[in-house]
């Protein structure tokens, strides 16, 4: 039995909502695990009736142990490989662009550039990943992405001893290079727990797996990025994510080999495959485009991932020498609030947030967002007039410019939950099961596609005009979204 990429993007058990990308794992419903083939036997029950029966090594995989997840080895190590490897891609992603921007002196054009670098193999490669997966053995595609990830890394060790204008782009491949392999790791990942769980148990699994993605994005995101450049230097830090990424291959090394049968289409071949990925994606979106309310979910999330991403690229350029003047390292002052609110508003948003109202909390967060972004961009510009108004000649900075910081993106996390759970919660409600896969393909592609632009946007209108109009052009961008959403609201 072989598993579509469709079918892993659906799931009869409830999950934590927020995710990157929905998790696959299910059950098609006749008591088959979603990945798992299973060499049924005939045999008699108590009656007398025939019936079948699991091989014995599949079934003795899955019903032991069921009294905890934890104490399950071989899903202990899928989980600590993804706990491992997800907080070392996030440590990374950031850690290249703080460095890219050390090595062009702040540029916001080269720091969206390299932001693009690996958002690009997600427009790319990840419908194609999740088709490779169904056909290949998915513990080989482990071993063989975490191994190539940490054979990659050292190759950034040797950078700084180049000029900027050779080590930049090459910086660049191998972000893309290192990207391009994540998007085969995570298909791989997520449909191996099924393998791994009894069906009983895959709700909790799921659950950790979500709450180990948040917790990896914001230790690695928010926290290890920042400081560990400085603290250990760039040389150290790549190295010691290529242990890391060593550790997970040892990890996933270990997982069963035998527990799957993949089979192919013997008339396969590359334009079919093709044709049939072009035909998933052409139907999710037909879909979208005449649903007005799923195609105004997925306007909302791919306004939450633009504006995340855009940030990415020139909030280091902004809190650094091209804006506020402080060190690089005080992104963390950025970062870590915007999770914390993002995680406030996870907790929170079941209270207030229902069916009746979804629609006018989601506008009211778009227009709170659009502000919010204009009040980041006045930071700068208050902190200037505060400064001569009050100690002339005096650079702008201290704990004052800090908390305002702080506060603004406290809040702009908490305006990302309230924007993205229930639009979240509307594509999983009103998309049918049978195309929900064909559905998140098409939403994963526009919304990689769609961020591209808005990123090297940002950058190069950085450099021309500086950041603060920027600021100011994003906030406003939003807020036009607002009134397309505010437009499209049913009567």
């Amino acid at each position: 039995m072989a598993v579509s990429s469709r079918d892993h993007e659906q799931s009869d058990d409830k999950a934590v909502i927020l995710p990157a990308r929905p998790n696959p794992a299910t059950s098609d419903g006749n008591g088959h695990i979603a990945g798992v083939e299973m060499a049924d036997t005939l045999i008699a029950d108590e009656n007398g009736v025939a019936t079948t029966a699991p091989d014995p090594a599949v079934a003795a995989l899955l019903e032991a142990p069921k009294d905890s997840l934890f104490r399950n080895r071989r899903f202990m190590s899928l989980w600590i490989a993804q706990a491992m490897s997800q907080t070392a891609q996030n440590t990374l992603n950031l850690s290249l662009v703080e460095y890219v921007g050390h090595l062009t002196k702040s540029s916001p054009t080269q720091t969206a550039i390299e932001t693009v670098s690996f958002v690009l193999p997600g427009v790319l490669f990840s419908a194609l990943a999740g088709v490779f997966v169904d056909r290949l053995n998915k513990r080989t595609i482990l071993v063989a992405t975490n191994l190539l990830r940490a054979l990659i890394i050292p190759l950034l060790f040797f950078m700084d001893e180049s000029s900027p204008g050779f080590v930049v782009p090459l910086i660049f491949l191998i972000t893309f290079v290192f990207s391009t392999i994540s998007q085969f790791f995570a298909p791989a990942e997520s449909s191996m727990i099924p393998l791994l769980v009894p069906p009983e148990q895959l709700t909790k699994a799921n659950s950790l797996f979500q709450l180990t993605y948040f917790a990896a994005t914001f230790i690695g995101f928010s926290i290890l990025a920042p400081i560990l450049p400085t603290v250990i230097g760039p040389k150290n830090l790549f190295i010691s994510l290529s242990i890391l990424y060593v550790i997970c291959t040892l990890l996933v090394w270990t997982l069963p080999n035998n527990i799957e049968k993949v089979e192919t289409d013997q008339g396969d071949n590359t334009r079919q495959l093709l044709n049939s990925i072009w035909s998933d994606l052409r139907e999710g979106l037909a879909f979208i485009w005449h649903d007005k309310l799923v195609r105004l979910a997925i306007v909302y999330l791919t306004t939450v991932q633009a504006v995340l991403f855009m940030l990415s690229s020139i909030g280091i350029p902004y809190v650094g020498s091209k804006g506020l003047g402080l060190p690089e390292t005080a992104i963390i002052f950025i970062l870590a609030p915007l999770s914390i609110g993002l995680g406030i508003g996870v907790v929170l948003i079941n209270r207030f947030v229902n069916v009746r109202n979804r629609e006018r909390y989601s506008l009211i967060a778009t227009v709170a967002m659009g502000i919010n972004i204009i009040g980041i961009g006045m930071v700068k510009v208050i902190a200037e007039a505060w400064v001569a108004i009050f100690s002339p000649g005096i650079p702008i900075g201290g704990w004052g410019l800090i908390g305002l910081m702080v506060t603004l993106s406290l809040t702009f996390g908490f305006e990302m939950a309230v924007l993205q759970i229930p639009a979240l919660t509307v594509l999983q409600e009103r998309s049918p099961k049978a195309i929900i896969g064909r559905v998140y393909a098409a939403y994963f592609t526009f919304s990689n596609l769609a961020t591209i632009l808005p990123i090297l946007g940002v950058g190069a209108l950085g450099d021309l005009f500086g950041l603060v109009p920027v600021f100011f052009l994003m906030g406003l961008c939003v807020l036009g979204i607002a009134y397309y959403a505010y437009r499209q609201q049913p009567t």
